[in-house]
């Protein structure tokens, strides 16, 4: 394969019939002119440390705890201590951060 003369310049061409492809190219317009290349650059080393599982991985207590503190902030610590009694995996905010991420990690 031939050598490129510019190694940093590339020209993409999206496929707007593909939704994923229309997505990404709305993210790019919502990048400013110079922060486009940062954006592709944090996107693609972010995609390549999901498919090494790089990821420093997030233990259950911390997510509790968390939880926890948000709560208390939200309703001024007149919240049930979720540390006391074993949480349900079917609560609201572990659902939500369950769901977070699956989605984060495709």
């Amino acid at each position: 394969m031939k050598l490129k003369k510019d190694r940093g310049r590339f020209t993409v061409r999206f496929d707007m019939e593909n939704p994923d492809h229309a997505r990404a190219v709305e993210y790019l317009e919502r990048q400013r002119d110079r922060g486009k290349a940062q954006y592709l650059a944090d996107a693609i080393l972010c995609y390549e440390k999901a498919a090494t599982k790089s990821f420093q991985q997030t233990d259950r207590a911390l997510i509790e705890q968390i939880v926890q503190e948000y709560l208390e902030k939200q309703n001024c610590g007149h919240t049930p201590d979720l540390q006391k009694k074993e949480p349900s995996i079917s609560s609201p905010p572990i659902d939500l951060i369950a769901s977070a991420l699956a989605d984060f990690r495709g």
